[in-house]
């Protein structure tokens, strides 16, 4: 989808005018400028300008952000990180292959970019031709792979946080399709499909489509939880969020200093931890689904953006 016409630029131009804010945009609206009682501030992106840009960058790098949580005992999915080898020179030259191996024999990882988003060039590796091929397809458009351990995850939440406050919890529900004990993967799929209850893209491989799952069991069509890879955002009471999640979000949020992210949790048979940490607040699939999800994003946006004139 074109920026301009996204549900994201739709607000950010609504609440600049509704609040008297000169706005100009830039680059296809990738970037804005908002002027108000001489005052100055910017959004790149998802970026708002109230965090500080290192505190950005720390984030937006899943091995370094998840170093400061080990550092800090707040529990969450470690990712080991391994520099492409055109960056060997900063890094000693001692190569990776040997780290990774033996980091999949002790069993299935997952294979990230380490500054991606949207659960793209994310993968599940199991053999070492799984790894081999992960590898290749980040390594070229990425200097570094984020590695972390397969985690059984139980429900994923997304939070989003401003100044130290839950504004927003939803579950992410991952497609799936529901078993009759006669028909295969590939009939109850395109049934829905036809009644446009499944995207198109989730059709699994052809090995895939001619299981038969029993009566009632539940067949996933994605491991992920990324709404943009199909999952739906199932909008959670904040007063209800278990207790140990609300406070882990917090620590999180003020571990690594950040004002305004969106944090990714994880429940396990362990307990909560931090999956990531998003400097870009990017609720766009969430205010698309539905007219109350809209006006929730919208107040949350119109909050950040009213404190960047703050001060």
């Amino acid at each position: 989808m074109e920026n301009s016409k996204s549900s994201y630029v739709k607000i950010i131009n609504e609440i600049c005018a509704e609040e008297g804010i000169k706005l100009s945009s830039y680059s296809y609206d990738w970037a804005f400028c908002l002027r108000k009682d001489q005052k100055r501030a910017f959004i790149l992106g998802y970026q708002f300008g109230l965090n500080p840009s290192s505190v950005q960058q720390v984030c937006n790098d899943k091995n370094i952000a998840s170093e400061v949580l080990k550092e800090e005992d707040i529990p969450s999915v470690y990712h080991a990180c391994f520099m492409a080898p055109s960056m060997l020179q900063y890094t000693g030259g001692k190569g990776s292959w040997k780290a990774l191996l033996a980091e999949l024999e002790k069993g299935t990882l997952v294979c990230k970019d380490n500054y991606g988003t949207g659960g793209n060039l994310v993968f599940k590796v199991r053999t070492q031709a799984e790894l081999e091929q992960a590898a290749s397809d980040i390594y070229k458009s990425s200097e570094a792979m984020a590695v972390c351990r397969y985690e059984d995850i139980q429900s994923e939440y997304r939070l989003v946080v401003l100044d130290g406050e839950i504004r927003l919890a939803f579950s992410k529900i991952r497609p799936s399709l529901t078993g009759d004990g006669v028909s295969t993967v590939g009939k109850l799929l395109a049934e829905a499909i036809a009644k446009g209850q499944i995207h198109s893209f989730l059709v699994p491989n052809e090995a895939e489509l001619s299981k038969v799952p029993a009566k009632d069991e539940t067949y996933l069509l994605n491991w992920k939880h990324n709404l943009g890879q199909g999952a739906s955002a199932l909008t959670l009471s904040i007063p209800d969020l278990e207790e140990e999640l609300v406070s882990l979000v917090k620590k999180t949020a003020k571990a690594l200093g950040i004002r305004f992210a969106s944090i990714d949790m994880i429940k396990t048979k362990a307990g909560w931890k931090v999956l990531e940490v998003n400097a870009g607040v990017m609720m766009e699939h969430f205010a698309s689904s539905g007219e109350n999800q809209y006006i929730t994003a919208k107040a949350i946006y119109r909050d950040a953006i009213l404190k960047m004139f703050e001060g």
